[in-house]
């Protein structure tokens, strides 16, 4: 699931003011707003979602009902990142639930496709790796080197290396030791 909208505790909003005379009332009203998210929540996972990548942050409660549910949930992802994931695993970016009928639901064809969806340990950071696309056109190489300058050197070289299989690919032709 692609979202461009937090996973947070519902709040009232500003100007709201709600008058309560016990405790037992506030606590009804926390349950409520934890209610409201875990609802949201249930609605992305019934749609089949196995995965969620948002633009926003996800609240520390509905991390919770991730981490239960076994689903993996990336926060703060780029815009420009999720256009591209939106582009190779065929999904759609969703800016709210709401429909036309004032509800909230989540349809599932708006679900992208992805063989697997892993967080993974490279060196000192940890990355998240969608592999199995459905619309692959394009990969990522991770370069790791002992500093910058071999790191340049080693990009300048698969830079290189790239533009050789281009051209070879343009011209359906090789001429063996032409440079």
């Amino acid at each position: 699931a692609l979202l461009d909208f937090p996973l947070h505790k519902f709040k009232m909003y500003m100007g709201v003011e709600v008058k309560i005379t016990n405790a037992d009332e506030l606590s009804k009203i926390r349950e409520m707003e934890m209610n409201i998210l875990k609802d949201k929540i249930e609605k992305i996972i019934a749609a089949g979602a196995t995965c969620v990548f948002t633009t926003k942050g996800i609240d520390d409660l509905a991390a919770k009902y991730f981490v239960q549910k076994g689903i993996l949930a990336v926060r703060r992802v780029s815009e420009k990142d999720l256009k591209n994931l939106a582009k190779v695993t065929g999904g759609t970016i969703q800016i709210t639930l709401g429909t036309m009928d004032g509800e909230e639901k989540f349809d599932s064809t708006a679900l992208g496709f992805a063989e697997e969806v892993v967080e993974e340990r490279v060196g000192d950071n940890d990355h998240v790796f969608v592999r199995g696309c459905k619309q692959t056109k394009s990969s990522t190489i991770l370069l790791r080197g002992a500093n910058e300058y071999m790191l340049d050197e080693v990009e300048r070289s698969i830079h290189d290396a790239l533009c050789g299989v281009s051209r070879t690919l343009e011209s359906a032709a090789v001429v063996p030791g032409g440079g």
